[in-house]
């Protein structure tokens, strides 16, 4: 059967009818073409075939002139020359930064898809997405958010260089290289460090990866902490990173569905002056998951423990716990 002749049968089909074609169609597939044609990542990522097609109209250019293209956008801007007056991007096409940002995602997926291009697409790509976050935190562009302007959410830009550098990468390198990713960069307005994990965590598919995981944030808080502190450097980002490595920490013992080793690895781990404030954070991240047993648990050891709990903490308790608790002692 010929493309268009697939198109004229395909038509008319339901949602159902297609999504049983394209499991059998799957199944059929050998693994080892599968893997040669990276058939897993265009199903995750459908709008590479796209991309693909409209670039082999356009004539897009090979991946060493997108390379070049990358870097000399990622170097004008962490220079400020979209934003500043300078001689190299003029006045009127500053504004056009989105827009070469927006082109190059889509040229680097891709490339991506091909097997001996995906190395060189995937650090591009990672590189791209590193300053944009900077961005997020120091001015680059004029605007507010950057990931908004090229209207792509740094959820969504996060997950395709995780994908990307999972397929790319040793497993190891993967895990390490994410974990870096997650905690290095700044974020936007309208993203928590949490959701990075968890797409980190829709890798990590199964105990062995997780655990892999856990044994890597050991590693990378221990050598947080061992680092000599050089001039400029800021506490709080520090702090902030190893609170992140805390609860990364947390959400794989979770996923392993062990909550009270997360909860024993959290409180080991997450640092805070006021215990009362981490009292706070975990208590939000066990409501966050469903665990009502073990937030019961933990809001009444703190208050054991000396803590006061915040007013918020406190009605919650009340309009939740307090009554069962009374009942079982009566």
């Amino acid at each position: 059967m010929k493309v268009e002749e697939l198109k004229g049968v395909i038509k008319d089909l339901t949602s159902e009818e297609l999504r049983v074609i394209i499991i059998e169609i799957y199944k059929a597939i050998p693994k080892r073409l599968k893997e040669e044609k990276s058939i897993d990542f265009i199903i995750q990522h459908p709008q590479v075939a796209n991309i693909k097609k409209e670039g082999a109209k356009a004539n897009i250019p090979n991946l060493a002139e997108i390379e070049f293209k990358a870097e000399e956008f990622i170097e004008y801007a962490y220079k400020q020359y979209y934003f500043i007056p300078n001689q190299y991007v003029h006045k009127k096409d500053r504004p056009k930064w989105r827009f070469i940002a927006k082109q190059l995602y889509k040229s680097l997926i891709a490339y991506s898809s091909n097997k001996e291009d995906l190395p060189d697409a995937t650090k591009l790509l990672e590189k791209l997405y590193t300053m944009l976050c900077y961005s997020c935190s120091y001015v680059l562009f004029n605007c507010y958010d950057p990931f908004d302007s090229i209207q792509i959410t740094q959820t969504d830009f996060f997950e395709t260089v995780i994908s990307l550098k999972y397929r790319a990468e040793k497993i190891e390198q993967f895990i390490e290289g994410g974990i870096y990713l997650m905690i290095n960069n700044s974020l936007n307005r309208n993203t928590l460090y949490e959701d990075l994990m968890e797409i980190i965590l829709k890798f990590l598919k199964t105990p062995d990866l997780k655990d892999m995981a856990i044994a890597k944030c050991d590693q990378i808080r221990k050598e947080l902490q061992d680092k000599p502190p050089q001039k400029g450097d800021n506490i709080y980002h520090l702090e902030t990173k190893l609170q992140n490595l805390a609860i990364m920490g947390f959400l794989c013992h979770l996923s392993l569905y062990q909550p009270q080793e997360a909860i024993d690895y959290f409180k080991r781990y997450y640092k805070e002056k006021d215990n009362e404030i981490t009292l706070y954070v975990l208590l939000r991240l066990l409501k966050k998951m469903g665990l009502n047993t073990f937030w019961k648990q933990e809001y009444e050891l703190a208050i054991k423990n000396g803590i006061k709990p915040r007013e918020a903490l406190r009605k919650e308790y009340e309009s939740n716990f307090k009554k069962i608790k009374e009942e079982d002692d009566d």
